[in-house]
Parts: structure tokens; C-alpha cells; sequence
């Protein structure tokens, strides 16, 4: 009988080779990973660092505030006829940081004027607007600064005669 040779019988390779498209598509897929990977680590640590401080300034608000000082000659103010005038002068200090707007109002019965000037008092009347009509204003007074000022009563005409009035002078400060 003849020899029977049988050969190991082999399945063919259905692997397909492989293609350049499925080499680039696993590429892509290997820096995506990559490139995730990295995003959500937080990012690369660096070799170098560095870091400075500073001291930083203390904050403050500024401090507001006037004071008006006088000496009032009582008796100047007494036995007023119609007409008549009266003049003090007074001084006013900004004891703030900042400069104020200084302004001065009055309050009194219709049968007085009174006004206001920068300035010491002298000899001449005052001239505008009654105070107790519409505030004066009196000008800029600077941070830690005193200056001085004028007032005037005038007894206007209409005014009953042995008549007792109380009047309120108003020296205000506004930033």
C-alpha cells in the first residue's frame, strides 16, 4: 500500500493586512486618550516656581467735622430800632481730613434779616439774600483750617416795636 503522507491541514489567515486607515484611526484614538488624560490631571507640574507678597496699606475713612466758635456781645443785640443793624464776627475750624463747604442758614420771625460774609466784620452793610430766605454760601474751608466769618441782624422794616424774637444761626458743613 502506498504510503499516505497527509499534511497538518492549516486554516488560510482571514485577518485582513493592516490598512493605513485603521493605523491612523488607532493613532487618534491614542493621543485623545492622551490628550484627556492630561486635561483632567490639572495640567503638567512645572520645575520652576516662584511667589512674592506684598504688605498692603492700611485703609481708612476720612474724618468730617467743623466747629464755630463766637463771643457774642449780648447787649448789641438789645433795644433794636427798625433799620438798625448788628454785625459779630466768629471763626470756624474744619477739625476733619477733608475740606468742608461751609454754608450758614438762620431761622427768625419776618421782622429780620440776616446774613452772612466771609470774612471779619467791618463797618458795611451786607448785601443779598436774607439767610433765612436762602442758605449763604461761604466758601471752602480746608482740612485743619480756621476762618472767619460775618453776621448780620437787621431789624427789617414792619417790625413791632418792644418786641422779644429768638433767632437761630446755622453754620453747616458738607464734603
Amino acid at each position: 500500500m502506498p504510503a499516505i503522507f497527509s499534511a497538518p491541514r492549516h486554516r488560510a489567515d482571514r485577518r485582513s493586512p493592516l490598512s493605513v486607515r485603521s493605523v491612523i484611526a488607532t493613532t487618534a484614538a491614542l493621543a485623545a486618550g492622551t490628550l484627556a488624560a492630561v486635561a483632567l490631571s490639572g495640567g503638567t507640574l512645572a520645575l520652576w516656581s516662584d511667589g512674592s507678597s506684598t504688605t498692603a496699606p492700611t485703609l481708612s475713612s476720612a474724618k468730617f467735622g467743623i466747629t464755630a466758635a463766637e463771643t457774642w456781645n449780648d447787649t448789641l443785640f438789645t433795644n433794636l430800632l427798625v433799620g438798625e443793624t448788628v454785625r459779630q464776627s466768629f471763626t470756624v475750624t474744619n477739625t476733619g481730613d477733608i475740606p468742608a463747604t461751609i454754608s450758614g442758614s438762620a431761622t427768625a420771625s419776618a421782622a429780620y434779616e440776616i446774613r452772612y460774609a466771609t470774612g471779619v466784620c467791618t463797618t458795611t452793610p451786607l448785601t443779598g439774600t436774607s439767610a433765612i430766605t436762602t442758605a449763604k454760601a461761604l466758601g471752602t474751608l480746608a482740612a485743619g483750617a480756621t476762618a472767619s466769618y460775618c453776621l448780620e441782624l437787621k431789624v427789617a422794616t414792619g417790625a413791632t416795636a418792644a418786641n422779644t424774637q429768638a433767632f437761630t444761626a446755622t453754620i453747616g458743613g458738607a464734603q
